[in-house]
């Protein structure tokens, strides 16, 4: 067995009988024991095996998130079997290019979604359709559990984060390891932690850091704030001590759990008004922010308080400091490179530019994230990208942009991007006279003398963590 395996075998023996998920179905909330879901993933395991999966197979997840979907993530591992989830609401070109790039020999849905594959031709082609959903009417037969290589591909992940052009990252089962023991190592819990998440890949390291994982079952993307309060106020009785979610789920969610004292949230960069809208939020929680990647899920953490005083004094963004088992080094141009035994650095069919090895021989991954340094901590600039040009000197978007929120902290959110050699400012809501000429002193104080002013009811966003300004969509409309 791969250490991963044999650390989920150890925890759920050592832990039978506390309960490690408890989930939603429909409006119904259900509980599992170590115990019963150990049962529940050898019983998957075997309906895959018996399905004709075998060690090295590519498995495409076309499912929605639900604890069956977990419990198939942790078959897998024990079959040798790797897998990639999809978004079921990805796009029929998106999924076809995954389809091209991936070549998946088994397709996993639900019965949820299993109609919607026959609106995709090339899931047609695959060996064999899997039901998520079919293990359970199941009569295991007996099944031996295979001795699976530490580098056998576990998981994909496609990501756009460091160049923009998307590419599908793989994780084997060290690397899988790796990246859990690193989060284990940084994000502080005491004992019987009851700890709700939003993202698949802490559903792994709590259970095998032994808590008790909450799964709202949320699609932060397409619920409203009304709904996804409605669902968690399912869980206010549950005794959660701890959220690792996303900042757009603070930004709706309500802080329904009297017991909750540790709060940690990443995968956007935050501005004042949303800073201190979660710091309204979760006003009696420690609330620390995750600046990570796709390759080296954990990069550097940051008190949000300080991050909120930094904020508010001198504009900036704060990164906070490298965790440990990381190192992190500036470029003089001000990149970020991230060196980490959890960092990922292998891609499907992709030559891969990102990664550099220095002299001493150390691998060092390029976030393509600029930042600079306030006393010990990082503070962020920009993306690589996201950049305008004055006097031929470049100027990071993000840059302005915190500039404009921490004078005007009503404004929940501001773009500031090229097109066409022109600059524009794009803001959410409606400004004040006052406004407008206070977004025209700061204009002229980088040096920009003209710019197009823009006012939208809501900036777009990416369609993972709905935070994150999608520039690309904002360049493509017509103004």
């Amino acid at each position: 067995m791969s250490e991963i395996i044999e650390r989920f075998e150890t925890i759920c023996a050592e832990m039978k009988n506390t309960e490690a998920v408890i989930y939603r179905d429909r409006m119904n909330i259900k509980r599992k024991t170590f115990s019963e879901l150990h049962d529940d993933v050898w019983k998957m395991a075997a309906y895959l095996s018996q399905c004709g999966v075998r060690q090295g197979d590519r498995i495409l997840a076309f499912a929605l998130s639900s604890y069956h979907l977990s419990v198939f993530m942790l078959a897998a591992l024990h079959t040798g079997a790797s897998i990639m989830y999809v978004d079921i609401f990805a796009k029929q070109a998106s999924l076809q290019s995954v389809f091209e790039r991936y070549h998946p020999h088994f397709v996993l849905v639900s019965n949820q979604t299993k109609h919607l594959r026959w609106f995709f031709g090339s899931i047609r082609t695959v060996r064999k359709i899997l039901n998520i959903d079919g293990f359970t009417d199941f009569q295991a037969d007996e099944w031996t559990p295979r001795s699976i290589p530490e580098d056998q591909t576990a998981l994909l992940t496609m990501t756009t984060g460091s160049t923009g052009i998307p590419k599908i990252v793989l994780r084997s089962h060290r690397d899988l390891m790796q990246q859990l023991q690193l989060i284990h190592r940084n994000i502080t819990a005491g004992t019987n932690e009851i700890v709700l998440t939003t993202s698949y890949i802490y559903v792994f390291a709590n259970i095998l850091s032994g808590f008790t994982t909450v799964m709202p079952l949320l699609n932060l993307g397409r619920y409203s704030p009304k709904r996804i309060n409605r669902i968690l106020k399912l869980f206010r009785n549950e005794r959660i001590s701890m959220l690792i979610t996303s900042p757009d789920f603070c930004l709706k969610a309500e802080p329904v759990f009297p017991q909750l004292r540790m709060l940690y949230f990443g995968g956007a960069i935050l501005n004042r008004y949303e800073a201190e809208m979660i710091r309204k939020k979760f006003h009696d929680c420690r609330c620390h922010v995750i600046y990570g990647a796709t390759e080296c899920n954990l990069i550097a953490v940051a008190d949000l308080d300080d991050m909120l005083e930094v904020l508010e004094t001198d504009h900036r963004a704060l990164l906070g400091k490298p965790v440990d088992g990381v190192q992190v080094r500036l470029t003089d141009d001000g990149e970020i490179l991230v060196a980490s035994e959890a960092l990922l650095e292998n891609y499907v069919s992709d030559s891969d530019t990102s990664k550099i090895v220095d002299e001493n021989g150390i691998l060092w991954h390029r976030t393509n994230d600029y930042a600079g340094y306030h006393g010990s901590f990082l503070y962020y600039k920009g993306k690589g990208g996201n950049s305008i040009d004055v006097n031929s000197v470049r100027i990071f978007s993000n840059i302005i942009e915190q500039e404009i929120i921490a004078q005007f902290p009503s404004i929940p959110k501001c773009a500031v991007f090229m097109k066409s050699e022109s600059v524009y400012v794009v803001v959410q809501g409606r400004l004040k006279p006052s406004q407008k000429d206070g977004i025209e002193t700061i204009m002229r104080s980088f040096g920009v003398t003209s710019w197009k002013l823009r006012m939208l009811r809501k900036i777009p966003c990416d369609v993972k963590h709905h935070t994150k300004i999608n520039y690309q969509k904002l360049r493509e409309k017509t103004w």
